[in-house]
């Protein structure tokens, strides 16, 4: 999975059995979501998953991330292993993440120059 959305709370097994979600783990105060399976070099893909996910799910997330839970969208993505790559999330992705206490994580994992993509 390339998309995941990670919630920590001290309650954070009582709050997710309060709504639709279900978190595919549950392990020391954090809950774990599927967002999307796109691959990795996909993100626009994964964009498009979280904004549905988001949109779906907005009043569960509100319930989950009421008082002192963090959250965040974790999207994976794969880059060169030599030089750099830089990538930037869109503007309606940043405000609904936002609107329900969200933040977002990018997280690059290096490739293999005879990899093919």
């Amino acid at each position: 999975m390339t998309c995941i959305l990670r919630i920590s709370a001290p309650d954070i097994e009582r709050r997710s059995t309060a709504t639709r979600l279900r978190p595919y783990r549950l392990e020391r105060g954090t809950a774990h979501f599927r967002v999307s399976d796109r691959e990795f070099e996909d993100l626009s893909g994964q964009v498009e998953d979280a904004l549905e996910f988001l949109k779906q799910h907005s009043d569960d997330l509100l319930s989950l991330m009421a008082s002192s839970a963090k959250g965040s969208l974790d999207f994976a993505v794969s880059i060169p292993s030599q030089g750099f790559a830089a990538r930037s999330f869109p503007a309606p992705l940043v405000a609904a993440a936002g609107a329900v206490g969200l933040g977002l994580d990018l997280t690059a994992y290096p490739r293999d120059e005879g990899d093919v993509v």
